[in-house]
């Protein structure tokens, strides 16, 4: 069983990075250009907690905050947005594999129309990154005694690996984004949006002194529309691709908003949200979450029905959102884009 742990956390810190399921809540990890679209000021948060019921547990945690930046003119420009991102990825039973990053990112947008609705944001982001392996936590075959099964007494085996690596981070993004409500006294409220992002530019270190690092340039494509349907309801279809290497995930799904107030006031009205995505030959995701005009909170939970997940009877994940916004006297109205 350790052995089989061991190759697992390996090949999961290798060769994949994580992947939320709210993949919009995670705002910069997910697409750095997204710094340029928030028109106000952003934080946001997730927790993802995956195989929690067995003993391979994966704990990540991720952080994003944005400033806008508009010009000071007469005439008020979004110019594009900063931010800053930080993610911690733990793994083992004893937390034997930790992961963790922070990074800057800056973006600058280009204007398609006067009106500030349609817009190409471009971004760039830059950081640092370790990876650690605690060799004490680890348990080796030869700590194991045919009378006593596991002894920690018994010295384990020699490692060749630095248990200590770090990396640099270097990722890009472009995010278009179209709304047909700019100004609040619009009628209609129709938002169009679509990234991509490239990560992992820079090579990193290896765990084995002497080889180059091991993480491939990761790909990220996403996109959809937001559509208000009627004073109440608003639908959201949207879909994310990764590739990263050989690995391959790709989730199409939607989320429906209800808003649970007579919508006369936007400001206080509260909004139910649920949404369903599938990831391709591998499972379902279900998502739940209330909204305001400066709060939204989502949980989700994954189910697994890939050879992985049937070998580990079906163990899925749940995930935790949390965002806040401070709205900003600019007048100019978010793009619309999933809240979970």
């Amino acid at each position: 069983m350790t052995f089989l742990f061991c190759v697992l956390i390996s090949f999961r810190l290798i060769a994949q990075e994580p992947v939320f399921s709210q993949f919009y809540a995670s705002a910069l990890y997910l697409n750095p250009a997204l710094a340029g679209v928030e028109s106000e000021t952003y934080f946001g948060a997730n927790y993802r907690s995956q195989w929690s019921s067995l003993s391979l547990p994966f704990n990540t945690f991720q952080a994003s905050f944005i400033q806008p930046v508009f010009n000071r003119g007469i005439r008020k420009k979004h110019l594009g947005g900063v931010g800053a991102s930080v993610l911690s990825d733990v793994a083992g039973p004893n937390k034997e594999f930790a992961s963790q990053a922070i990074s800057l990112s800056a973006a600058w947008n280009v204007h398609l129309n006067d009106e500030g609705s349609h817009i190409v944001s471009f971004a760039v982001q830059g950081g640092v990154g370790q990876q650690r392996i605690n060799d004490s936590k680890l348990q080796w075959s030869s700590q194991y005694s045919p009378v006593a099964g596991y002894d920690p007494s018994l010295p384990g085996e020699t490692s060749m690996a630095n248990m200590r690596v770090f990396r640099p981070i270097i990722n890009s993004g472009v995010m278009w984004s179209y709304t047909t409500k700019k100004f609040l006294s619009h009628k209609t409220d129709v938002s169009f949006y679509h990234g991509f992002a490239l990560s992992n530019l820079a090579r990193a270190n290896s765990y084995l002194a002497g080889s180059d690092g091991h993480r491939s340039m990761m790909f990220k494509s996403h996109g959809g529309f937001t559509a208000q349907v009627s004073k109440k309801l608003d639908i959201s279809p949207n879909y994310l691709m990764v590739v990263e290497g050989v690995n391959r995930q790709l989730n199409i799904g939607s989320y429906a908003g209800y808003s649970l107030m007579n919508g006369r006031n936007a400001t206080l009205d509260v909004k139910l949200i649920a949404g369903v995505w599938y990831r391709l030959h591998d499972g379902m995701i279900y998502s739940i979450g209330l909204a305001t005009a400066k709060m939204n909170v989502g949980f989700s939970y994954d189910t697994n029905d890939s050879s992985m997940g049937k070998t580990f009877g079906y163990a899925g994940a749940y995930e935790l959102s949390l965002a806040y916004r401070i709205p900003g006297r600019n007048n100019f109205r978010r793009i619309s884009s999933p809240l979970i």
